[in-house]
């Protein structure tokens, strides 16, 4: 059989292969991209789609999809990431291990299987989906599901960190907007892993994000100015919008709380989805990049309040919030304070402001719309061509 998108009929759709990373929030704006591209025509090119998973997020895949599952060996039973134990930080080593055996093989036979033109659109923690593309001779596309803001703030001090930060300090590296953050910010397991997926990502042909032209078109554009290997494009296409979760049963793992339930099928709460909807937030970060995007949020938007200050180093970040700093917050994000007003009123304002955008952005001829648009195009224009399919 011929690589991947080297046979077949050149008018043939182009067949896209999702690769989401095994946790809920990972999972759904790929899902929801999957769901856009299945059995569409972007633009002049028809698109077909699928996604190569795991049995236990096959059942939440939209049920349009194809989906492609791969037996899967959870460590410790876990089968999202997400739900992993803060004591057993030490198993993700082993879950992205696992995860690399199930879906590795799987993704490879999908693309070998494939006559006609094919492309994969994966998660930009699986580090390995790049090589893999690579040895079927099909286009790869680097997916972020966080914004560029946080990630351009993580490459900016990975790049230009020196050697001892002031607390706080300025985002170095000539970042768009003069930002302080604190050391408590920054997620150090993400900044030493950033090399690993920096250097799988000068593997692909393209780099897209889950975000919108009006909320950080000036942070993709220093993204790509940062960006290992050669020269590629940066393209916003979101926000995706994933359907309500499948009724399905989902396999593997404990019986979930009601409460819990419930906010599993709401949207993945990453910046994108909480500026959707055009309303001022409380920020209440816990993990990951979400300190980085509190950030944005109070300082770079204008749209949230922070339910604390960043906790004291010594005090860590998992210290206990008193009701009194969420009752603090709510009443200022309502305007319950004298003087609040006008500061109430520009955070809502600002906040519709953005609402709207992100929903034109997905409209028929908005800018995420057409960034798609070209980002396919130019995956099909691959198809024939004798070079390597990520140049």
């Amino acid at each position: 059989m011929s690589p991947a998108g080297r046979s077949g009929r050149p008018d043939a759709p182009l067949h896209l292969v999702f690769v989401p990373f095994l946790a809920r929030s990972h999972f759904a704006p790929l899902a929801a991209k999957a769901a856009d591209a299945c059995g569409q025509r972007v633009g002049a090119t028809a698109t077909t789609a699928a996604i190569v998973t795991t049995p236990h997020f096959a059942a939440l895949a939209p049920p349009c999809v194809p989906v492609h599952v791969a037996g899967f060996r959870c460590p410790g039973g876990h089968e999202d990431f997400s739900q992993l134990p803060d004591d057993e930080a030490s198993s993700a080593p082993a879950f992205f291990s696992a995860a690399e055996a199930a879906l590795a093989p799987a993704l490879a036979a999908v693309l070998r299987a494939q006559d006609g033109p094919a492309a994969v659109v994966s998660d930009a923690v699986l580090y390995w989906v790049p090589r893999v593309a690579r040895e079927c001779g099909a286009p790869h596309v680097t997916f972020h599901t966080i914004g560029t803001f946080a990630a351009s703030a993580m490459v900016a001090v990975h790049l230009h960190r020196p050697e001892a930060f002031l607390d706080p300090f300025v985002v170095p590296g000539g970042f768009p907007r003069h930002v302080k953050l604190r050391r408590a910010q920054i997620n150090e397991e993400a900044l030493a892993h950033l090399p690993l997926f920096r250097a799988a990502e000068a593997q692909s042909y393209a780099v897209a994000f889950n975000s919108f032209a009006a909320l950080e078109a000036n942070f993709a554009a220093y993204y790509q100015s940062q960006l290992a290997g050669r020269p590629k494009k940066v393209f916003l296409v979101g926000p995706a919008l994933a359907a309500a979760a499948s009724p399905r049963t989902v396999t593997g793992g404990a019986e979930r709380d009601p409460i819990l339930q419930w906010l599993d099928g709401r949207p993945a709460g990453s910046v994108v989805y909480a500026v959707r909807a055009g309303v001022p937030l409380a920020t209440w970060p816990l993990r990951a990049e979400q300190f980085v995007n509190e950030a944005f949020l109070v300082e770079v938007l204008r749209v949230g309040v922070r339910v604390r200050e960043v906790a004291r180093e010594e005090a860590g970040l998992e210290a206990v919030v008193p009701a009194g700093a969420v009752t603090r917050a709510v009443g200022r994000l309502m305007g319950d304070g004298q003087g609040e007003a006008e500061a109430v009123a520009g955070r809502r304002a600002r906040a519709r402001e953005l609402g709207s955008a992100a929903r034109a952005a997905v409209a028929e001829g908005g800018s995420s719309c057409g960034d798609w648009a070209r980002l396919v195009e130019e995956l099909k224009a691959l198809h024939g061509r004798d070079s390597d399919p990520q140049v």
